[in-house]
């Protein structure tokens, strides 16, 4: 027999395209192929236009070689001086990313892969050696008896162009690798996605709560083991109108899915096509935030918990990761917890995925920090601050999910201290100052 949920569901209609867009949007930010390919492409196309249209513009005398072969010379030591500048760059660019990671997170590198100014060097860099290498080729056949100044002089202003990218290359990832510019970076990337999640009470519709059988027929997952990153709810919610019927996701985005393992439950209707169903969820290798914010306070906690490590014992870092995390609960205090369930345009529920609500996000950005800094009275002092803040902050429904985390706080401390538990638990928006 078919059991009612509840009377009326809160759910919103999605938007169309808004998941295909930002997919690509991710793809292109994580892909760092992408806009060196396109350069490599332009700097050989341009090398051949330089030298077929520019041949005849010419310089001052003594500016740029008129000989042959100083331009042959010229030519080649700046592709292979680009060459090998742009290998020893990036290897040692690597490295000392790779020797940071290891203090904060080996999820923060995506970071570094994800900033423009990579992109921009490593396409200047590839451009500069495949436009030398296309003018050293036209230049040192038989039939060119005059240098292209012009196309040269072109080459001299992408070795001015690679040398202050350069510059700027270095400031940005030196800085990128100190602690409070990846957590800010974290940070704005988490709450972007929160913004995008987490909207306003009137975004949302009332409808009336489907009818969900006890042993639905399933969809599984059929390609190889992948995360769910995110899935096309606007293409979902168009299939099943089309059938008839209700899609409810078994597993909420950021899960690892197995090959076979439930997908989607059908309730009611027929069970729309497989292929079709499972075509509109993007899979990779890793967790993205784009439909996942928990996973950038995931990250932020993660730099906490291994500042907090013996072998690091970096509490300051930690009291900066919470400045992070009481902004974030601070901005969706007062907004409605998503609810997951998505309306067609006649306002029909279509498809319910489940979704992490203020209970959730309040334990997963509070209890590990709590767990491994409950010795560091620097720690303590400021999640009683954070505590009492968000205490006086959200609605009376919520005040729970915050006493919850402070008794077990006040509990841990007093196993573990010595020192007066008023002195440890006293609080302090910087902890020990």
């Amino acid at each position: 027999m078919a059991t009612t949920t509840a009377a009326m569901l809160r759910g919103r209609v999605p938007s169309p395209g808004s998941t295909r867009r930002a997919h690509l949007r991710e793809w292109r930010l994580e892909s760092l192929w992408v806009w060196p390919a396109v350069a490599t492409i332009a700097a050989w196309v341009g090398g051949a236009l330089a030298v077929r249209h520019l041949g005849s513009f010419t310089f001052h005398q003594g500016v740029f070689p008129t000989d042959l072969n100083d331009a042959r010379t010229l030519l080649g030591t700046i592709a292979a001086a680009l060459l090998t500048f742009t290998g020893v760059v990036f290897s040692i660019t690597l490295v000392a990313l790779q020797m940071a990671s290891t203090q904060y997170s080996p999820r923060v590198l995506r970071t570094f892969v994800r900033k423009p100014i990579t992109k921009l060097a490593l396409s200047t860099f590839i451009a500069t050696f495949v436009y030398a290498m296309t003018l050293l080729a036209s230049v040192g056949t038989s039939r060119v008896h005059t240098v292209p100044q012009g196309a040269v002089g072109l080459a001299f202003l992408l070795v001015i162009a690679s040398a202050l990218v350069f510059v700027v290359f270095v400031h940005s990832t030196v800085r990128s690798m100190r602690v409070s510019y990846v957590i800010r970076s974290v940070f704005d990337e988490a709450m972007r996605s929160f913004d995008r999640t987490h909207v306003e009470a009137s975004a949302y519709r009332e409808a009336p709560a489907p009818s969900f059988q006890p042993d639905p027929p399933q969809i599984a997952f059929d390609h190889r083991d992948a995360v769910l990153d995110g899935i096309d709810a606007h293409t979902l919610v168009e299939l099943a109108r089309g059938s008839g019927c209700v899609l409810r996701a078994c597993v909420p985005v950021g899960t690892y899915v197995t090959r076979g393992s439930e997908l989607f439950e059908v309730h009611g209707g027929a069970p729309p096509g497989s292929a079709s169903v499972i075509a509109t969820v993007d899979c990779s290798a890793v967790r993205t935030l784009y439909q996942d914010p928990s996973y950038g306070v995931r990250q932020l906690v993660d730099i906490a918990c291994r500042a907090l490590s013996p072998a690091i014992n970096d509490p300051t870092t930690a009291l900066q990761v919470l400045d992070r995390l009481h902004a974030i609960l601070r901005a969706v205090a007062r907004r409605p917890d998503p609810t997951g369930v998505y309306l067609d345009t006649a306002g029909e529920v279509r498809l319910v995925v489940p979704v992490a609500g203020w209970n959730s996000l309040v334990d997963l950005a509070f209890t590990e920090i709590a767990l491994f800094g409950s010795g560091s009275p620097q720690i303590s002092r400021k999640l009683v601050s954070v505590y009492d803040d968000l205490a006086a902050l959200v609605p009376s429904e919520r005040q729970a999910a915050i006493e919850h985390q402070r008794s077990w706080l006040f509990a841990e401390v007093s196993q573990r201290h010595r020192l007066p538990v008023e002195l440890v638990l006293t609080p302090d928006p910087r902890g020990l100052g």
